[in-house]
Parts: structure tokens; sequence; C-alpha cells
């Protein structure tokens, strides 16, 4: 058994190796990145890397009233604070203070590979050591999974993460088989604690999802409490109090108030952007239903964005798990614990499928361009990731039931090399190569606006401020952004940006007619005008200057 545990580690590792560093195709050096979300999460963590806050001072907004910021981002008083959960840049700042700041794009496929190590003993404690194997090559093979800890400053490979280190140590509970060892140095409430540690970190990376994390936390200590000991509980509790309570504090120090966060509070300012950016999903004054599901039960909408990405979308997973979930019913051999385990596994994957689909599936997000697109950067797809991981057990449970009926060894290895083969392929071409939102294509569209930022910044005065209509990602925080321009505020910002520092507009270059109705009508009116800087592909940055200078 010994030896076989030794080789499904050596093959995870090795698989581990190829998993990072295909995560890092997305790294370029510098930057940009691809979402709003990771341009503010990687600038608070080398923020708070280097200075120990997660806010950063812009003067001109205590005199323009905060309007100066990118998406993701809030300036309240003049401070520029994470619009999003703290815990990320809390955690890669430390990282990045003991590592370096070349060390972030590194941390979440490191996290990710071992998760995935852990996933491996949890299915094996669950299942047997073969369901164990499959399900942790399927994970790393899973599009969602690898796409995701490509983009290594979203949360939710990171979240997730710290969920299944937190199952691991509850019910691997390594630490006691190394007491059992010898080794009577390490404290026995050792995997207790980190239970209650990898959880509360979880809510401090993601606290929008305490609510289900909390049910099924109950769910299974209900579930098993005649074998948790009351000590293991108070530990457990204990470490999760000590890893949650620096957000109360983060958001004290950042918003004011120890229970707002950056979706929840509503800036006082005139900038309308700000106001839907964090427009409130979780709120103080809202009701219980408004808490738990804040965007309605809509179950219709639901099952049409869970047939779109989460069925269709990874459609050789589905084959797989569909009939999966029935063969992990117990069998009329299972008894004792591992019956048990079948049913509490069944039972947890349809509480929490079930939860995240209602929960996520009944709200409509566009977060293509084309509405009608499905692709693996949709954010349903990364808010299922605890469902896909949950899955991978049904799936290789799939494979190994179609192995069992050949009955010829070589048609046994046949099967298994050809699923492998077929599964990694599949996940590889979802991932990096399957739509607009592919990691190779992302690199291309990286690596391109690296080249137009550089020679944007190398036009622009290091104290300017950019008006954008979406490249707020792009020079932010190498300047000071304004969004959009095409709104009725920004308009009426103009004359007092220009009055302060250099002011600039960067997006898609505008005719000869609508550059001549800015100089004639628009900005003459406000007394602006408007000037061709260089234009780069499809786009185009301009100048605007008062007319009196």
């Amino acid at each position: 058994m010994a030896s076989e545990t030794r080789r499904d580690l050596a093959v995870l590792v090795a698989a581990g190796i190829l998993f990072v560093c295909a995560c890092l195709v997305l790294s370029v050096p510098g930057g940009p990145f691809v979402s709003p979300d990771e341009t503010a999460n990687a600038f608070f963590a080398g923020t708070f890397a280097e200075h120990g806050r997660l806010y950063a001072f812009e003067p001109l907004n205590e005199i323009l009233g905060d309007v100066l910021h990118p998406r993701s981002i809030l300036s309240l008083h003049g401070r520029l604070v994470p619009a999003s959960f703290p815990g990320l840049p809390v955690l890669y700042g430390l990282a990045a203070r003991l590592l370096g700041i070349g060390a972030l794009p590194l941390l979440t496929p490191v996290v990710a590979f071992l998760a995935v190590l852990a996933w491996y003993g949890i299915v094996r404690k669950l299942f047997d050591p073969r369901v164990a194997r499959w399900a942790a090559l399927l994970l790393f093979a899973h599009p969602a999974w690898w796409y995701y800890a490509a983009r290594s400053l979203m949360h939710n490979v990171l979240f997730t993460s710290l969920l299944i280190g937190s199952v691991f140590f509850a019910l691997v509970q390594p630490f006691k088989g190394l007491r059992t060892r010898g080794m009577r140095f390490i404290p026995a409430a050792a995997d207790p604690a980190l239970v209650g540690i990898c959880f509360g970190l979880a809510v401090f990376v993601r606290a929008s999802e305490a609510f289900w994390m909390l049910a099924g936390g109950l769910l299974i200590l209900v579930w098993l409490h005649r074998h948790v000991a009351r000590q293991a509980v108070a530990w457990a509790v204990l470490g999760a109090v000590l890893a949650v309570s620096p957000l109360f504090f983060f958001n004290q120090a950042l918003y004011g108030s120890p229970v707002s966060t950056g979706y929840t509070l509503v800036a006082e300012t005139t900038d309308e952007a700000s106001q839907a950016a964090v427009s409130a999903p979780l709120g103080g004054s809202r009701s219980v239903r408004s808490l738990v599901a804040p965007f309605g039960i809509h179950p219709r909408i639901a099952w049409s964005h869970l047939l779109a990405y989460g069925i269709t979308l990874f459609w050789w997973m589905a084959v797989l798990a569909v009939p999966g979930f029935f063969l992990a019913f117990p069998k009329r051999s299972d008894k004792g614990a591992r019956r048990q385990w079948r049913w509490l596994y069944l039972a947890v994957f349809l509480f929490v499928g079930g939860w995240l689909a209602l929960l996520y599936g009944s709200w409509t997000i566009h977060d293509n361009p084309d509405p009608a697109a499905v692709t693996i950067g949709n954010s349903y797809v990364r808010y299922w990731l605890p469902a896909f991981v949950l899955t991978t057990p049904f799936a290789a449970l799939a494979i190994l039931w179609v192995r069992d009926l050949l009955l010829h060894p070589l048609a046994q290895r046949a099967w298994a090399v050809g699923a492998f083969l077929a599964v990694f392929g599949l996940g590889v071409h979802g991932a990096f190569f399957a739509s607009a939102d592919s990691l190779v294509l992302a690199r291309r569209t990286l690596e391109a606006a690296a080249k137009t930022r550089d020679q944007v910044l190398g036009l622009t005065e290091p104290d300017a401020v950019i008006v954008v209509d979406r490249a707020d990602k792009l020079f932010f925080p190498h300047r000071r952004v304004r969004y959009p321009l095409r709104d009725e505020a920004t308009y009426a910002l103009l004359p007092r940006i220009a009055l302060r520092a250099p002011l600039y507009y960067f997006g898609i270059t505008l005719p000869e007619t609508d550059l001549a109705y800015l100089n004639d009508d628009k900005l003459k009116g406000l007394g602006l005008g408007i000037e061709l800087v260089g234009t780069y592909g499809e786009e185009s940055l301009y100048r605007m200057t008062s007319l009196g200078q």
C-alpha cells in the first residue's frame, strides 16, 4: 500500500509541475492583467507587501471628490481601497514580502497544486486509492481549475483550495498520523486547529460564501456528531475565529465598519460608475433573504445557466460524472464507515452543487461583450469551482467502472490510457484554445496590450489622468484613470481635471466626424479641445487641453 501511495504521489507531483508551469502562460512582466479584479489584487498585494496597508492615497481625489480610480477599486476621501474582499491581497502581500513581488504569479498555481494533493488524500479516505488517483488527475486536467489557477490573482482557486485544506485536515488528519509514528512533540490540536484556520481563511478570501460554508459545515458536523470530539470542535472554532478576525479589522479600517465590504459600501460620491460597481449583494440593512440569496431564486434561469456553463461547456466531464454519481451510492457490501462516508459525500455534493447553482445561476451575468457567448471566462465557471471539484470522484468512478467491465488486461490498460489522454486533451483545449477567452489568446492580448501601454506611458506625463472606456486595467497604477468617457458626469469633470493635471483620452479611434463634434460642440462648450496623439490598432490616444492654453 505504501509503495502504491508513493507511486501515486510521484505521478501527481510530475503532473503538478507541468500544471504549475503551464499556469504561467499569463505571466507578462509588469502586467497587465486580464480583468480589473486581478489588477486591483496585484496593486493591493504589492501595496501591502511594501507598506503593510491596503490603501493608497490619491491627492486629486480629495479635491475632485473621489472620481479617479479604476474598476474594482474605490476611492474614499482620497484613499484608494479594494472594491472586493481583502483576504487575497493580504495573504499574497505577506507571501510577497517574504518571497519578493515576482512570486505573485506563482502563488495560486502552487496553492492549486497542493490542493490537488490534499484532494487525493480526501478521496482516498472516502472512496479508495484508485478513485483518488483518477480524481486528482481529473482535477488537474479540468479546464476550470487550470484556467482560474492561471488567472492567478482571482480569488476563486485560492478560496476553493482553502476549503479543500479544511476538509483534508478534518478527514485525513495528517498530524495525528505523525503523532502515532512517535512525533509526540506535535500538538494533538494541530489537525482540528488547521481545519478551522483553513475554513476561516476561506471566509477571509471570499466572505460572500460564508452562508453556504457554515450551512455545509453544520451538515457535516450533525452527520458525524457521534464521531467528533467536543474538544476538536472547540479547537476548530477557535482556529476559524482567529483566521477570520482580520476581515473585520480590515473592513473597519478601510470602510468604517467591521461588517462593510467593498461590495456592500455605497461610496459617498457623485460617481455613478462607482455606485454601480459597489451595489451590494450583501448589506447590513438588508433582509435575511437578500443576504442569503442576493440575486433572488429563479430556478428556470439557474437551470439554463447550469446547462450552458456547468454541463455543455465541459460536456466530457458531465458524460462521466452523471453515471458516476449513481455509481457513488453505497453498495450492499459496503459497511460501517465507508457506507456513511459515501452517503455524506453525496449529501454534501447535492447541497453545495444545488446551492451554488441556484445562488449564482439565478443571476444573469454578461462578462463577455457578446451576451450570447458561452465561454470559460464567464463568472459562473469560477463561482462553481467547488462543485466542479466535487464531480471528479464521480467521473473517476465511471472511468474505473468501464475499465473493470473489460476482461483482458491489455484492453483495461488501453482504456485507461485512452481515457486519460482524451480527458487531458479536452481539458487543455478547453482552457488554452477553445474560445476567445482562452489562455493562449489571452496571452497574445496581454503581450499586445503591454506594448501599447509602454508606448502610451512614454507619451504621457507621470502625473497625467487618462480617461478610458475599458483600458483602466491597462494603465493603472502607472497613471491615474477615469472611466468612462461617454458619461455626462465625466464630461462635467473634464475642465476641473484639466486645470490640475495633463489630461488624455484613450479608447476606440474616433471618426473625423466625432472628433469634429467634440472640438466644435461638446468639448468646446466646456472650454476644452482634443487632438490625436497616436493610434494603436483600433484604439488611439488623444490629449485634451484648455482652449486658453
